[in-house]
């Protein structure tokens, strides 16, 4: 059984068990993707999709169906309403899906922070229940997930070109920049190595799609490389704790961020190399090859962008100009095998564990090196994983 009918069938077992419409029902759905996001990315969609619209059925994304309600209640319905919408936004912005609400039909407020008036209200009526740092980062990370909202629903659109949504950056980078400056204002005294990560993601996210338009020479090229690069080295830090696991998230968050630099290294070459650039690039295999350790199915990710390093350096050291013939070069020097390699047009690639990284260098090598003044979007991670389907 696939994995998708998989979900299917739990959920169908999940609803026979109870009726449909109860927050306990939404809080097994969230368990049940947070238990299922560290295999792949099939399936969970779905499910966060329906919980999401159970929350929305459940009126839990505004509050006028909070009236009549204690302060807990109502507490609780928050934190459960914008933990399934951080989750959903997520895994959403990942796979390149739409999002199922737009912000402006949510009113419900954030929960509270242990800072703000009315906590030590809840706290009493159940205590000991959340500890108050992990509450009050969790509200910083809601906060993050609606300034993605905003990025995905303002510069991820098919109805305008970029050229007409340049204007937009600059707003959202100063919400980012706002949000950074409110994180160290109100957590300077903890490690802020993990929110810092969803920084830095959300800054690739807004910028990236902009690259193609923007010179070597705009601040915003080099911050977008910056904060590929300050994924990468935030993973490794995380990879360092026996206690941070990975998910689908995760590989996607690192793999692209990885792809981002070569891509602009590809482009720019020198104008844009650096030692801390090189770094960068480092960290992100070293995380690959950790996750590869731990989960057979990102091996594809973890060799496929080894190739396209090498091909990436040999371009900087001898000036190769075709990325395609030149990870064809590197696979064949990767795997040691005289096997004729797919033609120059990656048709019939090899099958096994390898062919299916094959498939990921073939697909991201034509994003790479696309043709001058193409306004391409980032390497469609969901195309990567049915590349080579479970």
């Amino acid at each position: 059984m696939c994995q998708k009918n998989y979900y299917m069938t739990a959920l169908q077992h999940l609803f026979s068990v109870r009726e449909s419409k109860t927050t306990q029902n939404v809080e097994a759905m969230l368990l049940l993707v947070l238990y299922h996001v560290r295999s792949s990315s099939y399936g969970i969609w779905y499910m966060i999709g329906l919980a999401m619209r159970t929350c929305i059925d459940l009126g839990l994304h505004t509050k006028r169906y909070e009236s009549n309600l204690d302060h807990y209640t109502i507490q609780m319905r928050r934190r459960l309403f914008w933990s399934c919408y951080s989750l959903e936004r997520t895994i959403a912005i990942c796979l390149g899906r739409p999002l199922s609400i737009p912000d402006r039909q949510i009113d419900v407020e954030l929960p509270l922070d242990s800072e703000d008036e009315g906590w030590d209200e809840v706290s009493a009526a159940r205590p000991n229940t959340v500890r108050k740092n992990s509450l009050s980062m969790a509200v910083w990370l809601f906060k993050m997930r609606r300034i993605e909202s905003r990025i995905q629903f303002s510069i991820y659109r098919v109805d305008k070109p970029l050229s007409a949504l340049t204007s937009k950056m600059n707003e959202l980078y100063q919400d980012l920049e706002a949000w950074k400056s409110s994180l160290i204002e109100r957590f300077g005294d903890i490690d802020l190595n993990y929110p810092m990560l969803h920084y830095h993601r959300a800054v690739r996210l807004l910028i990236q799609p902009f690259l193609p338009l923007l010179p070597p020479s705009d601040p915003y090229y080099l911050i977008c490389i910056r904060a590929a690069g300050g994924v990468c080295q935030a993973h490794k830090k995380l990879h360092q704790s026996l206690e941070y696991g990975h998910s689908f998230i995760a590989v996607q968050t690192v793999f692209v961020a990885g792809i981002t630099l070569l891509y602009g290294l590809w482009t720019q070459q020198h104008a844009i190399w650096s030692y801390s650039l090189s770094n960068d690039i480092r960290a992100c295999s070293l995380v690959l090859f950790v996750m590869g350790e731990r989960a057979p199915w990102v091996k594809k990710y973890r060799d496929a962008f080894e190739v396209l390093v090498n091909a990436t350096m040999e371009k900087l050291e001898n000036g190769v100009n075709n990325l395609a013939e030149t990870a064809a070069a590197q696979w064949r020097n990767v795997t040691n095998s005289n096997a004729e390699l797919p033609n120059e047009h990656f048709d019939n690639p090899a099958d096994g564990e390898d062919g299916d990284a094959w498939k990921v260098v073939a697909e991201l090598a034509n994003w790479i090196d696309q043709p001058e003044g193409s306004l391409l979007w980032m390497p469609d991670f969901e195309l990567l994983q049915s590349l080579s389907p479970p």
